[in-house]
């Protein structure tokens, strides 16, 4: 690794502006956590404003040479994923007949991702692992304070402060899956809460109907138990049992009121369809999406429709089967994305999540710090969570989503195989240079 300069030649800004941030950048990345973190359920778009300031920000202190570029190795390679998807979304976009400048936006914000890296390497690792544990708890309560409120006071799917049903409980399932690896890292009663987090966020999921984020948390739930199997005897204390018999009344008295209904619904969904040939329902929309979007991908393979044409193809079908319904994406990521970017933008989706996928397995496999195993908890939470719900659901194209995808994938990088360039790390590491 090259030595870290906190100091560069004709720097724009005051040198004081540039010590006080290599100082405290760990202060002020902890803070921007915080909001990163906790506010994507309960606020919902806010945390989308805050990511695209946070990176237009970093983008300025790199440009003024106040704050490096981080050059480390897996960053790279999510950062030529995305960048590429990027390329091939804004090409398609430009390529095809009416483009819709519009849609240039989701590309945009994904750019940010490898500034926001950088700015996060301005930090303990410790520090960012410990606030993204207590972010997460704070999302899991406030989401099912909005979850319950919406559910029993307003009879409709808990949708918290995203406004859809779906993203809320993506971003739910997410922090719950921290909440439920913090209980693991924390000793004594500091777990009982996070425990206590990863309940409230499986009851928020629940309450929001949204059946394939069920599964997903289930994975990740799963996941996070056997990475820490070994902390298994944590739990054989008479509270733990308490708190464990607790939860799980709390959950199935929260899926009572829920699972039946939804399961019934698909049901009738399907027997809709292979009885009566009948595609008005959610299934069956969901079936025609996929066959248009099968179709679209015949039609152009290599290229895609660009995002400005997803919605007129939408429409087209539907209306030869005689639906009247309006939707904007086709109900799975990959699908979309072949459809609106090609079969590169494509890839490049998968590429994403396959770079995710692989350092968190290297990281579970050669590394032992507590640090380092959350990074990866972070990473397979991303993945299972995206990749399960965008079989039926959207990927990226979503602002809430996209910005959730660029933070967790910044600091669950940063964590599992990241350097920090914060003041005092970066001396020792030119020293041992």
């Amino acid at each position: 690794m090259q030595n870290i300069k906190t100091e560069k030649k004709n720097i724009p800004l005051p040198r004081w502006f540039s010590d006080w941030l290599f100082a405290h950048g760990d202060r002020r990345s902890q803070f921007y956590t915080y909001v990163c973190f906790a506010s994507a359920p309960i606020l919902g778009s806010v945390m989308t404003i805050a990511v695209i300031l946070g990176g237009i920000g970093a983008i300025l202190e790199i440009l003024k040479g106040v704050v490096p570029f981080s050059r480390d190795r897996f960053m790279l390679y999510a950062t030529a994923a995305i960048y590429l998807y990027c390329a091939s979304y804004l090409v398609a976009l430009v390529a095809n007949p009416m483009p819709d400048l519009e849609a240039a936006a989701p590309a945009l914000l994904l750019l940010l991702f490898p500034f926001l890296y950088s700015s996060w390497c301005l930090s303990k690792k410790e520090t960012i692992a410990r606030t993204v544990i207590t972010a997460s708890m704070i999302a899991c309560y406030g989401a099912l304070v909005l979850a319950i409120i919406q559910f029993h006071g307003y009879a409709i799917r808990a949708e918290g402060g995203a406004g859809n049903a779906i993203v809320f409980a993506t971003v739910t399932a997410l922090a719950a899956t921290v909440a439920l690896a913090g209980a693991f890292i924390r000793e004594g009663r500091a777990a009982v809460p996070l425990f206590g987090a990863f309940c409230a966020g499986s009851i928020a999921v629940l309450y929001s109907g949204s059946r394939i984020t069920w599964l997903a948390l289930f994975l990740s739930a799963a996941a996070v138990l056997w990475i820490y199997r070994e902390r298994r005897h944590a739990w054989g204390s008479a509270i733990a049992v308490f708190c464990a018999a607790l939860a799980v009344g709390a959950i199935a008295f929260a899926g009572a009121q829920v699972i039946p209904s939804r399961v019934e619904a698909l049901i009738s969904d399907w027997q809709q369809i292979s009885e009566r040939g009948d595609y008005d329902s959610s299934l069956g929309r969901r079936a025609e999406l996929w066959e248009i979007g099968i179709a679209a991908v015949r039609e152009k393979p290599i290229l895609g429709h660009g995002p400005q044409s997803t919605k007129p193809l939408i429409r087209d079908g539907f209306e030869k089967i005689g639906l009247e319904d309006v939707y904007t994406h086709l109900h799975n990521g990959f699908l979309n994305a072949w459809v609106e970017a090609g079969i590169v933008g494509m890839l490049s989706v998968v590429g994403i999540f396959v770079v995710a996928a692989w350092l968190a397995i290297r990281t579970l496999a050669t590394t032992a710090t507590p640090d380092a195993r959350l990074g990866a908890v972070m990473l397979i939470a991303l993945v299972t969570t995206y990749v399960v719900n965008g079989q039926v659901g959207i990927l990226i194209g979503h602002d809430i989503l996209d910005a959730n995808l660029i933070t967790w994938l910044a600091v669950g990088i940063y964590l599992a195989a990241g350097t920090s360039m914060l003041k005092e790390d970066a001396k020792a590491h030119s020293a041992s240079s």
